[in-house]
């Protein structure tokens, strides 16, 4: 009987989440610069880095920032309807969610007014 292969992931964590968040950033048409300072680095630290710790500060971030696009991204029908959304300004929010991930506590109305959004669904 052949044994099986096991999966042995090539990229880290860190690896995958700085993927991961620059992907996000691209498909919201973020700039590196705006990106950078969502997740509290200097842009070309941002840039040199091969990775991204998800325990660190900045990763915490990040990875709130990736959730709101995702979320986003199912709630409004795809890629094009989350960017659209993300740059338009909500009633509900009191601004657009564009302008409202530039501070830690607007990042994170945003994620709650998307889980809600998704608990409706």
């Amino acid at each position: 009987m052949a044994s099986v292969p096991s999966f042995q992931p090539h990229a880290s964590d860190d690896e995958v989440l700085l993927e991961a968040v620059l992907n996000t950033a691209s498909h919201l048409g973020l700039p590196k610069k705006e990106l950078a300072e969502i997740v509290h680095l200097d842009e070309r630290t941002l840039r040199r880095k091969s990775g991204l710790d998800p325990n660190s500060a900045a990763g915490q971030l990040a990875l709130l920032l990736v959730r709101a696009y995702r979320s986003a991204f199912v709630l409004m029908g795809g890629a094009e309807g989350a960017r659209y959304w993300f740059h338009t300004p909500n009633l509900a929010l009191n601004g657009s969610p564009r302008e409202l991930v530039a501070s830690i506590e607007g990042l994170v109305r945003v994620v709650g007014y998307l889980d809600a959004m998704r608990g409706k669904v």
